[in-house]
């Protein structure tokens, strides 16, 4: 058989996808990812990962006589079957040319290059899954529900590098984050925690041994709603006696339930007091403000350090055009 995959709206690669890769290799099949006509195919399997493009994904999966639809954005409750998740996944189905044209920002062709190499040959996987907490804003509690150990970080690794990508949703919450982070440190591995550290429970010994771990890129953590002020600030001044607040970065969910005033604030305690570098996620669930959108792009384009919002060009010339 002649197998068709496709991560519809993936920024990387796709644990899932590469599973079913792995699996049909196994029997003999040919597998072909995102770039072939519906007639080359005799099965295809569509990931989504964003409910806002649920219609979409599924216009294009119906157009192959035979197809099967998964991921977040299309069924919380759908699951690979047991025989594929137990798959390593296929590292040799992305290329860096597929994943190339997918990393955002302005750098220089080179560069590009060597990052979609890191994420084509990095090792990625849970060790964990599901989560301490049930945010509102969340599908993680529904998706995998409460946090319970899934792998071992051997797991995880690719032979081709000593990059991992843990996919985890909370593991500094997994009671055996102590463990997991000695033999990280251990191995000497180089770690893109994807979705983070919980702040509010960081103690002075996780933050201690996560100054010892390698990170690809910024430590970074969340501060979502506003009754976790306390809890969130206090968790930084731990991690900030271990490690250097230049590396940090904290997530800030804008347009779910909090006011402008509050998203203000927020940035304001984090880059003017704190001096952490914040970065605005906006809520995908409602359509946001013009004001929210010409905000995200001030702070997370770092244009702050340069000027005041109000100052800010786009931001002004909008306010001045009526289109707020």
């Amino acid at each position: 058989m002649r197998i068709g995959l496709i991560d519809f709206d993936g920024k990387q690669v796709n644990l899932a996808i590469m599973k079913i890769s792995t699996w049909h290799k196994q029997r003999g099949d040919t597998v072909v990812l995102n770039n072939f006509p519906s007639e080359d195919v005799d099965k295809v399997y569509v990931s989504v990962l964003f409910e806002k493009n649920r219609d979409e994904a599924f216009s294009l999966a119906s157009s192959f006589d035979n197809f099967e639809i998964g991921g977040t954005g299309w069924d919380l409750t759908t699951e690979l079957p047991i025989e594929v998740e137990d798959c390593k996944p296929d590292y040799d189905l992305y290329t860096v040319e597929d994943i190339a044209p997918r990393i955002r920002g302005i750098m220089k062709k080179e560069t590009r290059l060597k990052k979609a190499g890191q994420i084509v040959n990095a090792g990625i996987g849970f060790i964990s899954r599901g989560c301490i907490r049930r945010c509102p804003f969340c599908v993680v509690p529904k998706k995998e529900g409460h946090i319970h150990r899934v792998g071992n970080v051997s797991d995880v690794i690719n032979p081709r590098s000593n990059i991992i990508t843990l996919l985890d949703a909370n593991l500094t919450s997994n009671p055996d984050i102590d463990e997991i982070l000695s033999e990280i440190i251990e191995r000497e591995l180089i770690v893109d925690l994807t979705q983070g550290v919980d702040i509010k429970i960081i103690t002075p010994e996780v933050a201690e041994k996560l100054s010892r771990v390698s990170f690809l890129r910024s430590l970074h953590y969340a501060w979502d709603m506003m009754p976790f002020e306390k809890r969130v600030l206090k968790g930084i001044d731990i991690l900030s006696k271990h490690i250097k607040k230049w590396r940090h970065m904290c997530y800030m969910l804008v347009g779910f339930d909090t006011t402008w005033e509050e998203d203000y604030y927020r940035f304001h305690k984090l880059a003017r007091e704190i001096k952490v570098d914040p970065y605005v996620m906006i809520y995908n669930g409602k359509q946001p403000s013009i004001k929210i959108k010409h905000f995200a792009r001030w702070v997370n384009g770092r244009i702050y350090k340069k000027c005041s919002f109000d100052e800010y060009r786009p931001w002004v010339k909008a306010q001045a055009e009526g289109v707020i």
